[in-house]
């Protein structure tokens, strides 16, 4: 071999460029010389220092980035190509400081997972413990949490890893199979409960029309103090059973009050379904109309449910009464129109509730004569065009009509609440003209 070129840390021999062998590493070509051996010599100097800037770029990004440990494996790769690397300079330099690096790296490593290993034992346990809860509302939310935990904790030995995982899966399925049970055993219950509210009802309509008052009274009694104890069930379910029951009841105790009163058996009169019906649609009108100006989302929903109500227990056109049927119709409306309106209004304004009454009938019926306004106008355009579409699907004529009356007897009342908070100055004169 003709050395031509002496370096340090290499050679040139036979027009080729060598990097002297370092510690185990024996002699390696690494290029050609294409110009100049002085030319050739530089520039894999200059490659070896390029090669210390990406050492030194990723040193300073280890010691900034928070997740330091991420960084291992770029550092195992950076190692790998410096051994491969074409440049002259001090390699094991270079190594030496990977070296420490990898050291630093996988001391941190171990760290982490002994605190990442704390920590899923900590969520193990306190999963062990949600296992068994029934407050499920609670719960739930606290195991969701405890899951995203185990998420974005970080890995721990691998040895340990695969058991890890498999005692938190065991657990989540635990609780969830705990849950499903539960939930399978309540739906039990309610269906026995179910069962028992309509054995009542069954067992009630036999007793309905026996002569034995006295016996029967005090079995229907019993009947009702058993209803009470049987447990509760979802009250959409129970509603039927509940209006049966309750029917049944003030069939036998309306005969049973003629019984008392004196009348004789064979003259007593079951109950008038006609008035039974009255009976029914008078409740429901009062509690409609109890709920106006109450104006809650619970009132609202409450007066949906009536309606649902009146459209199952009002079912035959004989027995309407349309007096109780229009005060009902109208308390309706009323609620859903002061919901609305006071929705308009909390918009515009949130602290409406703060200011002084006046400002209150003030803001209330400026907002309300504005949307009787565009009530007005929207049935104009309908009644006056055949080509009339709507922006909303549910748009009934009729209807809108009869929204636009609840809506100015709202207006007269709070015109009148107006007059009675509005105090004028003591200088001010009705009707007064001035002297000419």
């Amino acid at each position: 071999m003709n050395i031509t070129y002496n370096h340090p840390y290499g050679y040139i021999a036979d027009g080729k460029v060598f990097l002297k062998g370092y510690l185990n590493y024996p002699d390696r070509e690494i290029g050609v010389v294409k110009e100049t051996d002085e030319k050739s010599i530089e520039y894999f100097e200059k490659r070896y220092a390029e090669l210390c800037e990406k050492i030194n770029k990723l040193e300073q990004d280890i010691h900034q980035a928070e997740n330091k440990g991420s960084y291992l494996m770029k550092l195992l790769h950076l190692r790998e190509y410096t051994l491969q690397f074409k440049g002259l300079g001090d390699f094991p330099v270079l190594l030496s400081r990977l070296d420490e690096l990898e050291k630093f790296l996988r001391s941190l490593i171990e760290q982490n997972r002994q605190r990442n290993l704390d920590i899923k034992n900590q969520i193990l346990a306190d999963l062990a413990l949600l296992v068994d809860e029934t407050d499920w509302k609670t719960t739930d939310a606290k195991v969701e949490e405890l899951k995203q935990r185990w998420i974005r904790t970080g890995a721990v030995e691998e040895s340990q890893q695969a058991e890890m995982e498999d005692h938190f899966t065991r657990l989540i399925k635990a609780y969830y199979q705990h849950k499903k049970e539960h939930f399978k055993r309540k739906a039990e219950e309610v269906k026995n409960r179910l069962n028992q509210y309509r054995l009542l009802v069954d067992k009630a309509s036999i007793l309905k029309l026996s002569d034995d008052f006295e016996a029967t009274a005090l079995a229907f009694k019993e009947m009702q103090q058993q209803w009470k104890t049987i447990g509760k069930v979802p009250q959409k379910k129970l509603e039927k059973y509940w209006e049966r029951f309750k029917k049944i009841n003030n069939e036998f105790f309306h005969r049973y009050k003629q019984f008392k009163e004196g009348v004789p058996v064979e003259q007593i009169k079951p109950l008038d379904p006609l008035e039974q019906a009255r009976i029914i649609q008078e409740k429901l009108c009062k509690r409609a109309e109890s709920l106006i100006g109450v104006n809650t989302e619970a009132s609202v929903n409450e007066a949906k449910q009536l309606l649902v109500t009146w459209k199952n227990e009002v079912n035959n056109p004989r027995y309407l009464d349309k007096n109780l049927a229009n005060r009902f119709r109208y308390a309706c409306d009323r609620i859903f129109e002061e919901s609305y309106l006071m929705k308009v209004v909390m918009r515009k304004y949130p602290d409406f509730y703060q200011k002084p009454k006046l400002d209150q009938f003030r803001i209330k019926t400026s907002f309300l004569r504005e949307l009787i306004r565009k009530d007005e106008q929207e049935i104009h355009i309908a009644e006056s065009s055949d080509n009339y579409k709507p922006e909303h699907k549910s748009f009934n004529l009729a209807t809108q009509k009869r929204k636009v009356q609840v809506k100015n007897i709202m207006l007269e009342e709070f015109d009148k609440e107006l007059k009675k908070l509005y105090t004028p100055p003591k200088n001010f004169q009705k009707n007064y003209i001035p002297k000419k």
